[in-house]
């Protein structure tokens, strides 16, 4: 299987505490890896790293075989400004708190950075925004302004918003963290709607029994190092005991 995503030795540290540590990570096409661990132990920053918001300060992130950033004389490098654009078309990224603009209809916020970024035509921008929120539940909102949506609505446009660009790779920032119970459902449904299509996904969530019902591979991040990671077979019946404390506290 083809590599769609591949980290090694990535490090971060921000005013000299070390939250990224020695992070090798490898994702195959149509894989849904989650990620799991406690607060602080650097889930995001991997997230963020990985999408480039942060700039690594080791290690080399691969995009489908493209370099996207490798350490040279000790120091991270990235890649041209034409080589990033290519990179950054092949991923999505969904933030737990939805980013959408506020004073943008549902229907501009998704079809903005295609039209904007990757000179799609509007006719095909619309076309393929309003198939998008038809599957996703959301053709009668196409109109609506976001303060006019519930926070699954919201969600559920951002990942619209995130799939029109057609990217290879979505990531998702804990997508349900900022949702009551009732809003994380629908979210986590259109999720696995997705997984079902083989979308390539990684996934920072606190939501145990999702991720093992939906993960190929689930990692478990602690102090800015994976401690553990298999399949949810393997994580959830594991010997390691930080793991199954960790597992514990959520499954009650």
């Amino acid at each position: 299987m083809e590599e769609y995503v591949e980290i090694s030795h990535m490090k971060k540290s921000f005013d000299g505490l070390s939250v990224l540590k020695d992070i090798s990570l490898s994702v195959r096409k149509g894989e849904v890896v989650s990620i799991i661990g406690p607060s602080g132990s650097g889930k995001s920053t991997l997230l963020r790293c990985a999408t480039m918001l942060d700039r690594m300060d080791g290690g080399s992130l691969s995009y489908l075989g493209k370099k996207a950033a490798w350490e040279e004389n000790g120091k991270c490098v990235y890649a041209s400004k034409n080589e990033m654009k290519q990179i950054h078309r092949q991923f999505g990224l969904v933030f737990q708190n939805f980013n959408l603009f506020p004073h943008y209809t549902v229907l501009k916020n998704i079809i903005d950075a295609p039209v904007s970024v990757d000179k799609v035509p509007v006719k095909e921008a619309k076309e393929r925004a309003e198939a998008l929120l038809a599957k996703l539940g959301l053709a009668d909102k196409r109109d609506a302004y976001p303060y006019q949506l519930s926070g699954g609505q919201q969600q559920r446009v951002s990942i619209a918003r995130a799939l029109a660009l057609q990217p290879k790779v979505l990531f998702f920032d804990e997508p349900t963290s900022a949702l009551d119970p009732e809003l994380t459902g629908e979210v986590l449904k259109v999720i696995k709607e997705l997984a079902a299509e083989h979308m390539t996904m990684i996934i920072v969530t606190h939501e145990m029994q999702f991720a093992k019902e939906l993960s190929d591979r689930i990692i478990f991040m602690e102090q800015g190092v994976i401690q553990a990671q298999g399949t949810p077979e393997e994580i959830f019946s594991c010997d390691n005991e930080r793991v199954r404390d960790f597992i514990g506290k959520f499954q009650g």
